[in-house]
């Protein structure tokens, strides 16, 4: 969140109970999600590590909304892993609020790491995928990842988050809910029938994917951010600043032109609200904790409103 946006938060959430009778579906679900293109992925997050802090204000008040959930894992954790912990913001962090803790940063772009390394040589770096982590079994007791599920096949995160778990380990995390960037979908949708928005998966589902690989009593609650701009070049530029660029594998791979460029603003401008634009972001917080005795039990999955 650069110089010209502002944010708001609403609080919203709904309590649904759930269980392994939906797990099929949900796989389902995700297994005809749509792919994101890998390589792209890491252009992007390469070309952008030496100033992504400066653009990325809106993750890292989310990474502190983590860190401070940290105060509900007893006993307290001696080794926290930071799952694509990109620049090492919620790393650094949460050694300043707990300097006990020792630190684990994996991200699977080489350039973010090197950022990280730099930042805080303290800190072990691995460069890894969060679905093939380089970590040994029952081997950390808490996992924090903020803002990374988005960006990876969620089940087999959630499969490898529990393997490297200590039993009675605690999982945290964030991710981007389906009405984040609802303005943007809706004004492309005006313009052609290319997807220019990453699909983002449900609370609900995630919470069935956690009980599939073997979590207990996940909880899951979520936050609605209004971030608003002057203008939609000031949103897309903080956008692709802060890696939010359409990889897709199925997006449009020719030259947008500028008639729909021109379509796209003029849908936008539709959400101009008392002289600013707003874009929504939907934050999904997660925890959940790892137990042998349950991982095969039909375990309900709780959802809680938003905290103030």
């Amino acid at each position: 969140m650069g110089p010209g946006s502002a944010y708001s938060r609403q609080v919203c959430g709904e309590t649904k109970a759930t269980s392994m009778k939906n797990v099929t579906t949900t796989a389902a679900r995700h297994g005809s999600a749509p792919a994101l293109d890998e390589r792209a992925i890491q252009r992007q997050f390469a070309r952008i590590a030496a100033t992504y802090d400066s653009a990325s204000q809106l993750q890292q008040k989310i990474a502190d909304e983590l860190i401070d959930r940290i105060e509900l894992v007893c006993p307290a954790p001696d080794t926290l892993l930071d799952l694509g912990s990109g620049t090492g913001y919620l790393g650094r962090r949460a050694r300043e609020k707990f300097p006990a803790l020792s630190v684990i940063a994996i991200d699977r772009v080489a350039a973010m790491a090197n950022e990280s390394s730099s930042a805080d040589p303290g800190v072990r770096t691995v460069i890894a995928a969060a679905e093939k982590l380089a970590l040994e079994k029952e081997s950390v007791p808490l996992v924090l990842s903020n803002l990374l599920l988005h960006w990876c096949d969620v089940g087999a995160v959630f499969f490898e988050v529990a393997r490297v778990l200590e039993i009675g380990g605690t999982f945290l995390f964030s991710t981007l809910g389906p009405d984040t960037l609802m303005e943007l979908r809706a004004a492309w949708a005006e313009v052609d029938d290319y997807p220019h928005v990453h699909a983002f998966i449900d609370m609900h589902d995630l919470g069935d994917a956690l009980v599939m690989a073997g979590f207990s009593e996940p909880v899951l609650d979520t936050d609605r951010v209004s971030v608003t701009y002057k203008g939609v070049p000031q949103l897309v530029e903080e956008l692709r600043r802060a890696g939010g660029a359409n990889v897709r594998s199925d997006r449009r791979r020719t030259w947008i032109g500028k008639e729909r460029y021109r379509r796209f603003v003029a849908a936008y401008e539709t959400f101009r609200e008392q002289g600013r634009l707003a874009s929504t972001w939907e934050v999904i917080y997660g925890l959940a904790t790892k137990d042998r005795a349950t991982a095969e039990r039909s375990i309900p999955v709780v959802t809680l409103p938003g905290r103030n």
